[in-house]
């Protein structure tokens, strides 16, 4: 066995080591999955073990990776090592594992490491570029920040800046949910409450002890910057 085909075994390894409901149980980046998210997890794992590798690649690297799905991500990189459903190329494998391994889970880390050790400056250089191209997408930061983002405008376009004490009734309607009828001082706190904890978490993920957390003050340009910068530094 050469040192190419080791390097595809240990990535079958870890595969069987971290299966989708260990990776979905600590959530995406920014949400415990949905039940939608669930239901895509299980078919793409129908797909892949009865291989059909061509719609099983499709979903990992269009549906699941972009949400920040951690073990889809470790798939994409998978199955570009292995040639199953997509080219073969060991180079685009390395920049998704390393995507994959950035929260530090062991099985990622390892085969991310063992995959770079093996690749000469050329190689390297190429899978630098790959894997800050697709972490400006999907990665924790970049999937964050878009969240933050998105908190902003929803508090802003609610109310036109806050949202108002007054008792009028305000009409959500939610992907995983019927229609309802909430309060607007209601809806105003629960969309405060998600922005407060993604704005932790980006603070906490990223690094940045000087961040401001709380949603009144924050200033999305900074933020951007601070994001951008890091997003734009490799660190594995």
């Amino acid at each position: 066995m050469n040192r190419l085909q080791r390097i595809v075994w240990l990535a079958l390894c870890a595969l069987f080591a971290t299966s989708v409901q260990a990776q979905g149980s600590a959530g995406t980046t920014v949400d415990i999955p949905d039940a939608r998210t669930l239901n895509v997890q299980r078919k793409v794992e129908e797909l892949f073990q009865r291989g059909d590798f061509d719609r099983a690649y499709f979903i990992y690297r269009n549906e699941l990776a972009p949400v920040g799905d951690k073990y889809a991500q470790y798939m994409v990189g998978f199955m570009h090592m292995a040639g199953m459903g997509v080219q073969e190329d060991p180079v685009t494998a390395s920049a998704w594992y390393r995507l994959a391994a950035e929260r530090g889970t062991p099985q990622f880390v390892e085969v991310r490491n063992m995959l770079m050790s093996d690749m000469n400056e050329q190689e390297r250089q190429r899978s630098d570029q790959l894997f800050l191209e697709i972490r400006r997408q999907h990665g924790d930061l970049a999937i964050l920040l878009a969240a933050i983002r998105r908190g902003l405008r929803d508090m802003g376009s609610t109310t036109g800046s806050r949202l108002s004490t007054s008792s009028r009734p305000l009409t959500v309607i939610e992907l995983q949910s019927s229609a309802q009828t909430r309060g607007s001082v209601n809806y105003y706190q629960r969309v405060e409450k998600k922005l407060a904890r993604d704005l932790t978490m980006l603070s906490e993920i990223g690094g940045f002890p000087e961040f401001e957390t709380d949603p009144a003050r924050v200033d999305i340009r900074e933020i951007e910057q601070l994001v951008n910068d890091r997003l734009d530094t490799i660190q594995d």
